[in-house]
């Protein structure tokens, strides 16, 4: 079962992926022998209202679906990851990265794209790569920037750094801004959405937070060219402030060419989905690839212990509301692994440890480009795979 809004970019640049993972899967020759992998579709035009309705839908009508793959929209995804729960159905999310959403707190929920929380280790590494060792704090006063700032916290806190101050804003940002340069913080890690970084970049700019006594560390995750977007300043003063700042980002695919699960590489996989897109384009496609392979192996997982404990039994035997049902699914996807086209895929706790993608915006000609990327499942920072740093001045702030 597959709950996506269709009809928006996200849904619209992930359906090449998920057809092309379902014609990887079941032309596999080891992978679900003697059964097809189909896909139920449904559009929740990211309204909640819309995404229940068509889950019950589902529910009652044709065959039994034995896992849920979505949603993208996170208010779509809160109402079904608690009716699923109920249903005592396993979730992968391949494209929700909001922090709410906890093991303790929606237990058979998973996702196979990291959380916000996963960009606060890899900003941290970049500090002690920099021995930048004094900071700051500014977060948007919502849950989805909130819940990771106060991981962010902690994360800074157990490997000691120095938070000299903490500011959030719900309305205006000239306030906290003000406070941080009071305090004479150089170091800035942000959490906010691309609309308010405009707004921040544009009162950076005024009371002179830029340049070389600055470094910024945003989470980002932003949409292409972000900074073109109309801002309340001139696009050359809001690229003057947004110069050498450092985002994180997802990393869209494996750089590594490591064989894959489907025995391609990622490049042979961004080959294939290019020709299928067309112009339609979305930052999950390769995690949506992850994620029908994590949901087709756990599903062979299950066949093949039904199989053997139950001898008369197969996974078309599989019913709702059913603890042992459900305990097989959670069991078989928590234990999954494999080489996939975003990297290693594995889980921890329901969550993915994913490879994080370092960016810096490097003037408004050359605009944000790669500086590397940290690697969470060895907890390795790789500098070497990106272009150079650029700084204001003739050395990296101290």
């Amino acid at each position: 079962m597959f709950h996506c809004p269709v009809n928006t970019t996200v849904g619209r640049g992930v359906m090449p992926s998920v057809k092309l993972a379902l014609d990887h899967v079941n032309e596999h020759d080891s992978v679900l022998r003697n059964y097809r992998l189909h896909m139920w579709w449904n559009d929740t035009e990211c309204n909640a209202a819309v995404g229940v309705k068509s889950f019950f839908d589902m529910m009652h009508s044709g065959p039994h679906k034995l896992m849920l793959f979505g949603a993208a929209c996170t208010h779509v995804t809160d109402p079904i990851a608690k009716a699923s729960k109920h249903w005592h159905l396993t979730q992968l999310s391949y494209a929700d990265t909001h922090p709410m959403f906890t093991k303790e707190a929606f237990p058979n929920f998973f996702r196979i794209v990291p959380s916000e929380n996963a960009f606060n280790i890899p900003r941290i590494r970049l500090l002690q790569h920099f021995n930048w060792t004094r900071v700051g704090t500014i977060y948007q006063n919502e849950p989805r920037y909130a819940l990771a700032h106060n991981r962010l916290l902690v994360d800074l806190d157990t490997n000691g750094f120095l938070i000299e101050e903490t500011q959030s804003f719900a309305t205006e940002v000239k306030t906290a801004l003000a406070k941080l340069k009071e305090k004479d913080v150089r170091i800035i890690l942000g959490n906010f959405n691309e609309t308010w970084a405009l707004k921040i970049f544009c009162e950076a700019y005024k009371l002179e937070m830029y340049g070389r006594a600055y470094t910024w560390l945003l989470l980002g995750t932003y949409s292409n060219k972000w900074w073109m977007r109309r801002a309340p300043c001139s696009k050359r003063n809001l690229t003057t402030a947004l110069d050498t700042a450092i985002l994180t980002d997802l990393l869209p695919l494996s750089t590594t060419g490591e064989m894959t699960v489907s025995g391609i590489t990622a490049k042979d996989y961004q080959v294939e989905y290019d020709r299928r897109r067309g112009t339609e384009y979305s930052r999950f496609h390769g995690y949506t690839y992850d994620g029908i392979w994590a949901m087709a192996l756990a599903i062979q997982t299950v066949a093949q212990r039904v199989k053997l404990k139950y001898k008369e039994k197969t996974v078309q035997d599989f019913r709702y509301r059913d603890k042992e049902w459900e305990q097989l699914f959670l069991d078989a996807l928590s234990n999954v692994t494999f080489e996939g086209v975003t990297g290693p895929v594995r889980f921890y706790d329901n969550e993915r440890k994913a490879s994080i993608l370092l960016k810096q915006f490097q003037g408004d000609e050359v605009g944000e480009v790669k500086v590397g990327e940290y690697c969470a499942e060895r907890d390795h920072l790789d500098l070497a795979s990106g272009d150079t740093f650029k700084w204001i001045g003739k050395y990296v702030l101290r």
